[in-house]
């Protein structure tokens, strides 16, 4: 068990990492491939170790959790296969919903609270490459924005 909780933990702070690349303008297609390839063997080990392969076990704790845990998986495996521009954002939306579930998980189970720290610094790293993502693209656009021509 302890091996799923070490690859859910280098997968989180590989997705932490692509927002650092995102901050720079893309994600290159080899970090979304090799990320999604360490989350999927997560998942699967999930799958196997704690759900024993029934669909009731994974929804045990209700649907919600189960969507939002296979929505960001999908989310990722998607950006490997998109345009770049594309897959960039669905990068950030997958660190966005991960986050919130790799923190509620850190503080909520006992079997990962070891991880809080480590998970914790990741969202702070992946949240301000994120922060900076948006309000540079915010200053980008003010900037872009034409300017009136004013009295001749």
């Amino acid at each position: 068990m302890i091996t799923t909780f070490v690859l859910a933990m280098i997968g989180y702070a590989g997705l932490s990492g692509m927002m650092i690349w995102a901050y720079f303008g893309r994600v290159p297609t080899i970090a979304r491939a090799l990320n999604l390839s360490v989350v999927l063997l997560h998942v699967l080990m999930v799958w196997h170790g704690r759900y024993d392969w029934q669909f009731a076990q994974a929804t045990r704790n209700g649907p919600i959790g189960f969507v939002v845990f296979h929505g960001a998986l999908l989310l990722l495996a998607a950006a490997v296969v998109c345009a770049d521009w594309l897959a960039t954002m669905l990068v950030r939306v997958a660190f966005v919903i991960v986050t919130f579930g790799a923190l509620g998980a850190v503080f909520r189970y006992d079997e990962v609270e070891i991880y809080r720290g480590p998970v914790i610094a990741a969202a702070a790293i992946g949240g301000a490459a994120l922060g900076l993502t948006l309000r540079g693209k915010r200053h980008s656009e003010e900037r872009s924005e034409p300017q009136s021509p004013g009295p001749a």
